[in-house]
């Protein structure tokens, strides 16, 4: 895996994850989908959370949007063979097939938002564009939810506000392009108009083998019915020149804002400072494991080893100063507390910046 994120990121959307952040995204090489680290190994702790070996994190099902899908179409590599024949099946299906994008449907959300502990462990709601070998079909041309989605960070909780917050910047880009496109070619008016929002996530009957309502199903198509896949690839079209400065023109305020918080969530990904004042996170403990505490802070896929002689001083940090903090743990134990490991236990969250002085004290795990 490359040492920066943007090897890994679909082509469209790394040159302008790139222009916000405005230097090289730092890779996340501890979450390796070839080998997966989120199944069990001999001697893997039996109290870990793991996902299932048929789905991975692929338990999940994505909407692509209309210009992804026509991306998808449009690839003629050999790789995105199994990937680009089961969009095709999606849309001869006419199933969840809008001019908006070809979207997971109402059973899968419904299933998805309603069944606890689901995502990863759920061979039922296997993505559609996963491969047989376990690949994805789509990988180059995926949307931001999967781009950005990792189940460990090199920077724990540093890197998961970073990809989260540039998930939703994804995500806005994606609603509003796909918008853009509707009316750059003069449809989608009766898709806009169709439902009320909250029944637009509802299964629809032909998600049941039910029969597609074919007066509606035309009524959204409009002179695109029968087309939909060459609607698709001109929405493709449209959106493949376009800047990142023309796309934030085209989305609006909403993305300049989020564009803002994962730059600065960038800058902290990057950095190595360390707050003038630290206290215990949120932590629980999670078991343990080669001697060591397994602290779980900022994700359950992601916990922390920590040392139990560790363990027993972070309640020093407790909103004083750091390097009165340290300094006492160094006097009164013995132990001298690098800046790195300072840093990496700020990164997963085991503690945290305090901003307020004087907090009083924290609990010792």
């Amino acid at each position: 895996m490359s040492q920066t994120a943007e090897a890994g990121l679909p082509p469209l959307y790394a040159p302008w994850l790139r222009e916000v952040t405005g230097g090289p995204i730092p890779g996340e090489t501890k979450a390796t989908c070839d080998h997966c680290v989120m199944l069990p190994s001999p001697g893997s702790p039996p109290d870990a959370v793991y996902f299932h070996p048929a789905t991975k994190c692929c338990a999940y099902q994505p909407d692509l949007p209309n210009f992804l899908a026509g991306r998808i179409l449009n690839d003629a590599d050999p790789s995105m063979a199994e990937g680009r024949a089961s969009l095709e099946r999606r849309i001869e299906s006419r199933v969840a097939v809008t001019p908006s994008g070809a979207g997971s449907g109402g059973v899968f959300k419904l299933l998805y938002g309603n069944t606890p502990q689901v995502f990863g462990r759920a061979p039922a709601l296997r993505c559609p564009y996963l491969t047989p070998e376990g690949g994805c079909g789509v990988w180059r041309h995926r949307p931001g939810v999967c781009a950005t989605w990792y189940c460990k960070h090199v920077r724990g909780a540093s890197g998961h506000r970073f990809w989260k917050l540039a998930d939703k910047l994804l995500r806005e880009v994606e609603s509003e392009l796909s918008l853009w496109c509707l009316a750059e070619l003069h449809t989608g008016a009766a898709e806009l108009a169709n439902l009320a929002p909250e029944r637009r996530d509802l299964p629809d009957v032909s998600e049941l083998d039910g029969a597609v309502d074919e007066p509606r199903y035309r009524k959204l198509w409009g002179e695109w019915a029968g087309r939909e896949a060459e609607f698709y690839r001109a929405c493709a079209a449209l959106v493949e020149p376009l800047s990142w400065e023309r796309v934030q023109g085209i989305c609006g305020p909403r993305v300049r804002v989020l564009a803002g918080l994962v730059r600065d969530a960038y800058e902290n990904l990057v950095s190595d400072a360390i707050p003038e004042r630290l206290k215990l996170g949120d932590v629980r403990l999670a078991g343990t494991a080669e001697g060591k505490l397994r602290i779980a802070a900022y994700s359950e896929y992601d916990p922390l080893l920590i040392p139990q002689k560790l363990a027993a001083v972070l309640g020093y940090f407790d909103g004083r100063p750091t390097e009165d903090a340290l300094a006492a743990i160094l006097s009164e134990h013995g132990l001298s507390l690098q800046p790195a490991l300072v840093r990496r236990m700020l990164d997963f969250g085991v503690l945290a910046a305090c901003e307020r002085p004087g907090a009083g004290p924290f609990p010792i795990l």
